[in-house]
């Protein structure tokens, strides 16, 4: 719910425009309809909503209809009125909304999956609707005969996913923290690569295919982004949340990346900048600065008749020290790191006060946040979450 965001956030107040309250139970997604004031939301609760904005200026719902499941997911295509519904009970139910949103009919229902639909994406181009699920599987099913065209399983549950149309490539984040990168085909599909670097389970995905970027939000508080187009292996690790990452969002006009947390933190990253990848941490069996072996480094202890010390990481050289050679904090906003983190003290002595200038500016969202959805044409966000609330908020971003 970041709104009016400046350089300077604790000066700024986000800008909630409406709050739309009403669900028994946890809002799993909520999506913005383009060129209406209206709001498009699935629920715990069982219920797809459609709440359209009154003269009074507050929404109320023109639909309200209940499926036999709770819902988990959502895909709605505007152009063609078509909604898909991911069910915890694995089916993926589609729906034609009419043209004055007062009415939704049912169309098709998919046997996607043995568990719960984690996320769900509708291609117009190849008339697919492709979804994962927590039975560990992405699955494509074909939306003009409703038959499953293809299915692949994985180690852990399937959390996340994104879709190239062009190129037919999907990228599934899973509980593991591992992303991998698909073909998909008619009836087959093969195993691009596997993207690791994430400590906790995947909870969001976001495909720019322009830039060709993938960025990625984890429950280690993290976010990467994956320079996919580069084919360099190029990624970038963005620090600068306190709590597991579940919505983003790339604005290419912008060049911004907005992120949103369990917690309700909003961070907007400035990508336009340039920015340096955080190094691979070393392993040693003694620290490479003052060469104090570390605990599990028997044959030095011995030899030097010492205690071993415990193993640290200089998070700007990545190299492998102790505690007394790495005493000093410090932010570096270059290489993601917006909180401050452990420096060893040659690295500190080398960073100067503006390389500590903030890339990134921080908001709240003062809501639990599972779902975001962003029109930034008209500087809307919209927000949901587990407290059942619903959150329409004005975000003009702007560094």
């Amino acid at each position: 719910m970041a709104a009016e965001i400046h350089s300077r956030p604790q000066s700024s107040r986000p800008v909630l425009l409406n709050k739309i309250e009403g669900h028994s139970d946890g809002v799993n997604a909520a999506v913005l309809i383009p060129k209406e004031d209206g709001v498009i939301t699935v629920s715990e609760d069982r219920t797809i909503r459609v709440w359209l904005k009154r003269d009074s200026g507050q929404y109320w719902p023109s639909i309200y209809h209940t499926v036999s499941s709770p819902c988990s997911s959502v895909s709605y295509h505007h152009e063609s009125r078509r909604i898909f519904i991911g069910q915890d009970n694995g089916a993926i139910v589609e729906f034609l909304i009419s043209e004055d949103f007062n009415k939704m009919n049912h169309v098709k229902t998919y046997p996607a999956h043995q568990n719960r639909v984690s996320e769900l994406i509708f291609s117009l181009e190849s008339q697919w609707v492709i979804s994962t699920g927590h039975d560990k599987s992405i699955s494509w099913m074909s939306t003009q005969s409703g038959s499953m065209l293809g299915r692949h399983s994985f180690g852990s549950w399937a959390s996340c996913l994104q879709y190239d149309n062009d190129t037919q490539h999907a990228f599934v984040g899973d509980y593991s923290g591992q992303i991998t990168l698909l073909k998909l085909d008619e009836q087959t599909c093969s195993v691009i690569t596997t993207l690791k670097g994430h400590e906790g389970s995947v909870g969001a995905l976001y495909w720019d295919p322009v830039q060709r970027w993938l960025f990625s939000g984890a429950s280690d508080h993290s976010v990467i982004m994956w320079d996919i187009g580069g084919r360099q292996g190029r990624t970038l690790l963005l620090q600068g949340h306190h709590e597991k990452v579940q919505a983003l969002r790339y604005l290419p006009l912008t060049h911004q990346l907005v992120s949103c947390s369990a917690d309700g933190g909003i961070t907007v990253w400035n990508m336009e900048t340039t920015r340096e990848e955080a190094p691979q941490w070393q392993d040693s069996d003694s620290c490479q600065k003052c060469g104090q072996p570390f605990f599990w480094n028997i044959k030095q202890m011995w030899d030097t008749k010492t205690l071993g010390l415990r193993q640290h990481h200089c998070r700007k050289c990545g190299k492998a020290i102790c505690g007394k050679c790495s005493s000093k904090r410090s932010t570096y906003p270059i290489m993601g790191f917006e909180f401050q983190v452990r420096m060893c003290d040659d690295c500190y002595d080398t960073i100067k006060e503006e390389d500590r200038t903030p890339l990134a500016t921080f908001h709240e969202g003062k809501h639990n946040i599972a779902y975001m959805d962003m029109d930034p044409s008209r500087g809307l966000m919209v927000t949901c979450g587990s407290d059942r609330v619903v959150k329409v908020t004005h975000s003009s971003l702007s560094f």
